[in-house]
């Protein structure tokens, strides 16, 4: 199978269906990815500015770091959640979408950064507390912590306004392509439309 008869199929599946097509929960769940992505991105850039001793300086960085892991945590999860759920439910319109490609790429890059740090930096501020000057491996975390999230942010806009090249002004198109697209995009706009009963 191609890669898009294989993101055909996942998009297919019954409950991203219903999910796609729900007037209530699509909205809710991407109302809920967006609000996370601003609750954790701030947390994110606070931690990222005391890391580079920009902000909050007078706090010590293990009160900041313990105090705001569990909330980044679970926004962190929330966020995932949800963005899988828009993703793998329009998954022809993502697959094949660059910026889609790179910000997943980051997302695991930033598991690799949390791996690099975590023992000198993440898992050691009571030693960073206790330095006079922030040490360099604290600046680095914080900088390229920094680079890599807004990055991931600016990416995860930049995909709404990614057009394939057949869709784009002078270039081919498929008619049967553009068709069975016409078809899926009334059919969902039906689905979210209210139907008014009268008496």
């Amino acid at each position: 199978m191609s890669a898009a008869e294989i993101s055909h199929a996942i998009q297919e599946v019954g409950f991203l269906v219903s999910f796609r097509e729900s007037a209530i929960v699509y909205p809710v769940i991407m109302s809920t990815h967006l609000a996370c992505i601003a609750l954790f991105g701030g947390m994110i850039l606070v931690t990222d500015l005391r890391l580079l001793g920009l902000i909050m300086t007078e706090i010590p960085l293990t009160n900041l770091v313990d105090g705001l892991r569990i909330w980044k945590r679970l926004g962190l999860i929330i966020m995932v959640f949800c963005g899988l759920l828009l993703a793998t439910s329009e998954m022809d319109k993502y697959y094949a979408n660059p910026y889609f490609q790179i910000k997943i790429a980051l997302l695991l890059l930033v598991g690799v950064h949390a791996m690099i740090f975590r023992r000198s930096v993440y898992a050691n501020t009571a030693a960073i507390d206790r330095t006079p000057v922030l040490p360099g491996m604290a600046k680095l975390a914080g900088w390229t912590s920094l680079i890599i999230w807004i990055i991931i942010f600016s990416l995860g806009r930049w995909i709404a306004y990614y057009e394939p090249p057949e869709r784009r002004p002078g270039g081919s198109q498929n008619p049967t392509a553009l068709i069975e697209h016409v078809e899926r995009v009334t059919a969902m706009a039906a689905a979210r439309t209210p139907v008014v009963q009268g008496n």
